[in-house]
């Protein structure tokens, strides 16, 4: 950490989000959990390396749902850090089917609270077409971070799971326009239309509208499409929705699908 960096920050480091891959590293002092592991171990510790995580402070592996994207280098991320890895019954099922040298898991129940080291985890249930996919909601002193990717579907649960958070790391995947006159077959424009699919750029904004509050700092738009959404137009949706609610002040950033993104902090 940086010299105006205490041990009382929450640290949060998208090291990639996209249909390719997607990692999250949420870190306080010494220890960090490391949120989905959707690349290999080598451009996992590479990705680290680049936005100075250490790889010493990983103490264990939070799994959101089993799509490949998500899970491509998990068992041997599991083993090279020595860690647990965390998920829900149905993922765990489904994880164990594919690859039976998966060490013992942990299971945790979408909506039920657990400690994990110096954080507090509340995983919550999301609507995509996944066995039991979840975000989750990282506590630790006064501290909130909410991840959520995803998702096709704004439920109450996740409005109300998401409002207040210090750092949100939200979904914000296609523009509409872009997917209805790309190549792609309707019925796969139909899944991602869809409660099971992933949110666009307009419902991202209005999300981003209703659970900001004044403790908002930070506010990065992950997995976007590079087929049917640009970084430009992300980023004029949610700054027209952010200008609408006075909060041009916050932090507002893109995660990108080849490079970390450097960690952002909040107490």
């Amino acid at each position: 950490m940086g010299s105006n960096i205490t041990d009382t920050a929450l640290g949060v480091t998208v090291l990639g989000s996209g249909s390719k891959g997607n990692a999250v590293v949420v870190r306080k002092g010494n220890d960090g959990i490391l949120i989905d592991a959707g690349f290999s171990l080598k451009e996992l510790r590479r990705r680290m390396k680049l936005a100075d995580v250490p790889e010493q402070c990983i103490r264990a592996i939070l799994i959101t749902h089993e799509h490949d994207d998500h899970i491509k280098g998990l068992r041997v991320c599991a083993e090279h850090f020595n860690v647990p890895v965390y998920t829900t019954r149905k993922c765990a099922d489904i994880l164990r089917h594919r690859d039976s040298r998966l060490g013992q898991m942990t299971l945790f129940s979408p909506g039920d609270m657990f400690p994990l080291c110096n954080f507090t985890l509340c995983p919550f249930p999301i609507s995509h077409d996944a066995n039991d996919p979840v975000g989750f909601v990282v506590y630790s002193g006064n501290a909130k971070v909410g991840i959520a990717t995803d998702f096709g579907y704004v439920s109450q649960v996740v409005e109300y799971q998401l409002q207040g958070c210090s750092t949100l790391v939200v979904e914000s995947n296609h523009d509409l326009n872009m997917l209805a006159a790309s190549s792609r077959p309707w019925s796969l424009k139909q899944r991602i239309m869809s409660r099971y699919g992933h949110l666009c750029n307009k419902d991202t904004g209005e999300l981003l509208e209703r659970i900001i509050r004044p403790n908002t700092q930070h506010v990065i738009l992950a997995h976007l499409s590079e087929e049917c959404n640009s970084r430009q137009l992300a980023w004029q949706c949610a700054c027209q929705c952010l200008e609408h609610i006075d909060r041009k002040d916050i932090d507002l950033q893109i995660a990108d699908q080849n490079q970390p993104l450097a960690t952002v902090w909040t107490e």
